[in-house]
């Protein structure tokens, strides 16, 4: 009967792990669409930003 539990439970944390091991997928993969989200908008106005100081500061066809 013990030799049972002890496989019961080798079997059940081999299965928690590979659960573990998609759970870390899916969180990085939101991690990965928030960050390209995040610089998809955040790019844009830097661009701009960059763009405008160096207009104010002269830079004419170098911008």
């Amino acid at each position: 009967m013990l030799e049972f539990i002890h496989r019961v439970m080798a079997w059940h944390e081999s299965r928690d792990r590979g659960a573990s091991a998609v759970e870390y997928a899916l969180i990085l993969g939101v991690i990965v669409a928030i960050a390209a989200a995040a610089f998809a908008v955040i790019g844009g106005r830097i661009n701009v930003l960059l763009f405008n100081a160096c207009r104010a500061i002269g830079g004419g066809d170098a911008c």
